[in-house]
Order: structure tokens, then C-alpha cells, then sequence
């Protein structure tokens, strides 16, 4: 059997290369790099100069990722390596053997102009796949190298006939694959908010959160109200206690027992003070805050936590500034 190098390659974001893939039996990417990338050296380096002279506007943190793709594709895929092409349209899995050396195909109106021939072996639905290897190769990645299920990618496709157990569902990988997609999400919004979101702007959002959650609220910081960023209440006019008040914090630092005294120093006994950071708190915060019934902190992660349950709830105008797709996953149920 085949040891060699997995890799898996996806045919454009709308499979625009499937005909080249399928019919040319071609395996191809595009990038911005539109010369022959087999004349450049053969040094990673090279590659992310090339890249950054034809793309000079992209964001600098996707320069390696773009160029190292490229590089692999010209210098790491060898002939023999297997590939997996993970077709949308029919949900299928294309297993296929390299069988020509990276060529360049100039041609101004097709952008997938970097290839290399391929031949194709099986194809299998994706049913037949463990969820874990499936998970793998849903990577945001358009090439990259499957290593973590190679063994179950080369025994489904090598034989097809033979019972495999890893095809089942397996509850406790399905719970694993289910908190790694929570976690990405958590992450998401986590970079979102630090980066979109600084200063006056996150206020508004905050207010539209508790909008979200079944109060009135809005922000204030307009109004000059001297550290009070968010005021929500549950009746109509504000009138009823307890009104809410809330600061907001956006910083990374670690809030301390002093900033938080003098924010609750603003709470009247019938109203409710909420802190909010996008950080953490010192311990002698936590201890100040748990003195007090009527203060609450809540932490980045909690507040990425109440994003997460009332995300729908929000005006589409605040979902756009975190944008997030709806998607299904496993329901794991821990049994008693």
C-alpha cells in the first residue's frame, strides 16, 4: 500500500475547477501569483516575496498562508503522493494518485493556472467516513496535508470491502468535534470584538446584546454620563427598578479592585451594576464584586458566552459586525 503524503485539495470556494479536475484529470490552484511559480527558488522566502509583489494589498497575516500553500504544491507534493478532492456538489470523495510534475498553464482567464496531473482511483461517499476524518478534511484550507485520519483514508479507499468500525458514530469523538467547533467560534468572536469592535464602538453593541436578551436598552456615552456606558431597564420608561447599569471595557489587562469600586460607587442600592471586559479580573475585583448583591462582572469569556445564546436575537445590523453561519451539529446527550 501507498505510504506516501495525503493531500487534500478543494476545487475552488464554488468548485470552479471541477471540470479541470474531473475531465483534464488535472489537480489545480489559483492564486494571485500568475507566473510560472517552478522558475522561483526553492526557498519559502521566495514564494512570500513573490506573493506579496502580485497581491501588495492583501492583509499581511495571509501572505505565508497563501504562499505556502503554493510552495507546497510546486515543491512538497511529490509523484505517487495520494490527494483527496472533497467534491460539494454530489458529496463525494475523490481519491487519486499524482502522476505529473507542477506545471504552469498561462492563461489570463482562468486564474487555477498552477497543476499537476493526477489520476483518480475511487470515489466514496462521505458517509462511509468517520465524522473525525471528516472534520479534518473540512479544514478552511484550499491544500493542505491530512495526517491525522492518513490511516482511514488509505484502508477506505484501499479496500473498500472490508468492515471498519471507525465508519460508526463514535459518541465521544462526535462530543470532541462539537467543542472544537464551539471553541473556533469562540474564537471568532473573541478576534471580532478586539478587532472591530474598540472603544466607543463596542458600547452600542453591548446595548444591542441586552436588547437581545428582553431589556430596553441603549448606550450613552454621548450623553457624558461619567462612566455609565450602557443603561437598560425592563419596563417602557425606565422607571421601574432595578435599572442597569453597565461599564464596558475593551483591553486586554486584567481589571482591578480599584476600577471596579469606582464604577459600583455610581450603582444606586436599587439599581444593578454590570462590568464588562473584554480581559479579566484581578482577584481582589472578583472578591469586591462577590460583597455586593447587586454588582455582577462578567469576563471576555462570558461575555463571548452570552454572544454565543443570543446571537439571533440581534439586529442584523450587529450580526453583521460578527458575522456567524448557522450550522448543525451533532446534539451530544450525556447519559445519567
Amino acid at each position: 500500500m501507498n505510504c506516501g503524503r495525503i493531500w487534500c485539495l478543494r476545487a475552488g470556494a464554488r468548485g470552479e475547477a471541477d471540470a479541470i479536475f474531473l475531465k483534464a484529470s488535472e489537480i489545480a490552484l489559483a492564486t494571485e501569483v500568475a507566473d510560472d511559480a517552478g522558475k522561483l527558488p526553492a526557498a519559502r522566502a521566495a514564494f512570500k516575496e513573490a506573493f506579496a509583489r502580485a497581491a501588495p494589498h492583501a492583509e499581511p497575516a495571509s501572505v505565508p498562508l497563501a504562499a505556502g500553500q503554493l510552495y507546497r504544491f510546486v515543491h512538497e507534493m511529490r509523484i505517487g503522493d495520494n490527494v483527496v478532492y472533497p467534491r460539494k456538489s454530489d458529496r463525494t470523495l475523490r481519491w487519486g494518485e499524482i502522476v505529473g510534475p507542477y506545471v504552469f498553464q498561462e492563461d489570463r482567464t482562468n486564474p487555477f493556472s498552477h497543476r499537476r496531473g493526477v489520476r483518480w482511483l475511487r470515489t466514496l461517499s462521505r458517509d462511509a467516513f468517520s465524522q473525525g476524518a471528516l472534520y479534518e478534511l473540512g479544514s478552511v484550507l484550499t491544500l493542505f496535508e491530512a495526517r491525522s485520519f492518513a490511516d482511514e483514508l488509505r484502508e477506505k479507499f484501499g479496500d473498500p470491502a472490508a468492515p471498519d468500525e471507525r465508519g460508526a458514530a463514535n459518541p465521544a469523538e462526535e462530543d470532541r468535534i462539537v467543542r472544537d467547533i464551539e471553541e473556533t467560534t469562540r474564537d471568532f468572536i473573541s478576534k471580532r470584538i478586539k478587532a472591530d469592535l474598540k472603544g466607543y464602538a463596542l458600547e452600542p453593541f453591548v446595548a444591542a446584546l441586552f436588547r437581545a436578551m428582553g431589556y430596553n436598552a441603549c448606550a450613552t456615552r454621548k450623553s457624558h454620563d461619567d462612566g455609565i456606558d450602557v443603561i437598560a431597564h425592563r419596563d417602557e420608561l425606565g422607571i421601574e427598578p432595578p435599572i442597569v447599569k453597565i461599564q464596558v471595557k475593551a483591553h486586554e489587562a486584567n481589571v482591578g479592585a480599584d476600577a471596579v469600586k469606582a464604577f459600583y460607587a455610581m450603582v444606586q442600592d436599587r439599581d444593578v451594576g454590570i462590568f464588562i471586559t473584554t480581559g479579566d479580573y484581578t482577584a481582589h475585583a472578583s472578591d469586591f464584586a462577590r460583597s455586593k448583591g447587586n454588582l455582577r462582572l462578567i469576563d471576555g469569556q462570558k461575555f463571548v458566552d452570552l454572544i454565543r445564546v443570543y446571537y439571533d436575537r440581534l439586529e442584523l445590523k450587529f450580526r453583521r459586525q460578527i458575522p456567524l453561519r448557522q450550522i448543525l451539529v451533532p446534539d451530544i446527550v450525556e447519559e445519567a
